[in-house]
């Protein structure tokens, strides 16, 4: 009796102690330099979401203090690696796209983006799409005429 207590119990504890492959997140390139992050904990809104594709787009980020309305895309650099992409709106009658992962200042102009995963909800709503084998998706930092931030493919 004490032998198979302590056969479920060793059991138990393997299977309690494996990860969830689906919450991995892909290991990001060590970085040889440390570059200023001037995007760290700040909010934009922007034209389309950033990662949820690698289409050549650009994104001009326009200050999310300073502009009227909350709907629409926006792009959250939550801190100084995490970023967040969604669409929003202040009703709840839409479809709600928002892209989680990862970026990094490659040098001091240069920001990679990595997709962790892709969530719909709302009138869309499917199951979350993790994206462990897409390749980043880089942009270029960089400033408008106006003085506006605005993130580019081409340098």
């Amino acid at each position: 009796m004490k032998l198979a207590s302590s056969f479920i119990f060793v059991v138990a504890l393997i299977i309690g102690c494996q990860s969830q492959p689906e919450k991995q997140n892909i290991p990001a390139p060590v970085v040889k330099k440390h570059f200023p992050n001037t995007l760290a904990n700040k909010k934009f809104l922007t034209e389309g979401l950033i990662g949820l594709t690698t289409d050549k787009s650009d994104y001009l980020l326009n200050d999310s203090a300073v502009t009227v309305g909350w709907v629409g895309d926006i792009v959250n650099f939550v801190d100084s690696v995490h970023f967040e992409s969604a669409y929003v709106a202040w009703c709840g009658n839409d479809c709600f796209t928002r892209v989680y992962g990862r970026y990094y200042f490659v040098d001091s102009l240069k920001v990679s983006f990595y997709t962790d995963s892709i969530t719909l909800s709302g009138e869309c709503e499917a199951p979350t799409e993790y994206t462990k084998t897409r390749p980043p998706l880089n942009l270029y930092l960089a400033e408008t005429p106006e003085g506006r931030l605005q993130l580019n493919h081409n340098h």
